[in-house]
């Protein structure tokens, strides 16, 4: 019986130890690499940078992010570094409450926007209030380092000219550029064209297409392709390589088809969600 506990007990020791040595080595070199998850019709998309953080960006619309999260990440890493709502459209934050019940999450980032008529809004006010999670505001540009990545926030910003119709809903979506290792992401959340003209007479020159700081290898394709987004010239000074089209089924005609075809003219690889899965760029 002694030898039984003992041989058991040291098993037990081997997977303890073999787990020890497992994890040390998955930590020595992280890569960086941008998911957009398939979640739907909804937004959500994973950041995993060179200095082993992570961030959330959006969390579609209910608890299919955990299942996406549990793909993503080792089934011991329970810790988000960055949770990021670009704006509070339940399509984008209605899976955070299932976030923040599961993970550890260190900082919530947010544009400040409430949406008292939606009853699922409370769930998450009150749920982000009890979080230990420091809070941050996006309230005007700013520029983060994180591992060998740059973030430049171009939105939220009081100084854009723009409306003040237009500085609310989808148009107070965070807006941010992503810079690594010579490649570049643009993250848009539902940004309109009102924005994008916005964005386009602070940043670019009147001769397309020469505006550096739009222009992008990636493009989160706003709004999911709505019609309402995915202006001609916007497009034109991002210049992306690649359109990806954050999409479910769904009733509204998203991704709209004139919006595909503007994509194809400027030569864009459009990547779906609801037709290629999870799209990983690394």
């Amino acid at each position: 019986m002694k030898r039984r506990v003992v041989i058991i007990m040291g098993f037990v020791l081997l997977l303890v130890l073999a787990l020890h040595f497992y994890i040390k080595i998955s930590e020595q070199n992280p890569q960086f690499s941008v998911t957009f998850f398939n979640i739907g019709q909804g937004d959500s998309a994973l950041i995993k940078f060179n200095n082993g953080q992570k961030m959330l960006v959006d969390c579609g619309p209910d608890r299919k992010i955990l299942a996406k999260l549990g793909s993503a990440l080792p089934f011991y890493d329970r810790k988000i570094d960055y949770l990021l709502v670009t704006h509070p459209d339940l399509d984008h934050y209605g899976g955070c409450v299932d976030v923040l019940n599961q993970y550890a999450v260190q900082e919530i980032i947010t544009n400040s926007s409430t949406k008292e008529t939606d009853p699922y809004w409370k769930i998450w006010d009150a749920k982000e209030k009890q979080e230990s999670a420091e809070i941050k505001i996006i309230t005007n540009t700013q520029e983060w380092f994180i591992g060998s990545s740059t973030l430049y926030f171009l939105n939220p910003d009081n100084s854009l000219n723009l409306t003040a119709k237009d500085t609310e809903g989808n148009n107070a979506s965070i807006v941010f550029k992503l810079t690594n290792a010579g490649e570049s992401f643009l993250f848009t959340g539902d940004m309109e064209m009102p924005l994008e003209e916005a964005l386009e007479q602070k940043y670019c020159s009147t001769t397309l297409p020469a505006c550096p700081a739009l222009k992008a290898d990636v493009l989160k394709v706003g709004h999911h392709g709505s019609d309402s987004s995915s202006g001609e010239d916007f497009l034109r000074y991002v210049s992306p390589k690649e359109a990806v089209v954050s999409v479910g089924k769904n009733t509204f005609g998203h991704p709209s088809f004139r919006v595909l075809k503007k994509l194809q003219r400027i030569g864009a690889g459009i990547l779906r969600t609801d037709e290629l899965g999870d799209i990983i760029k690394q």
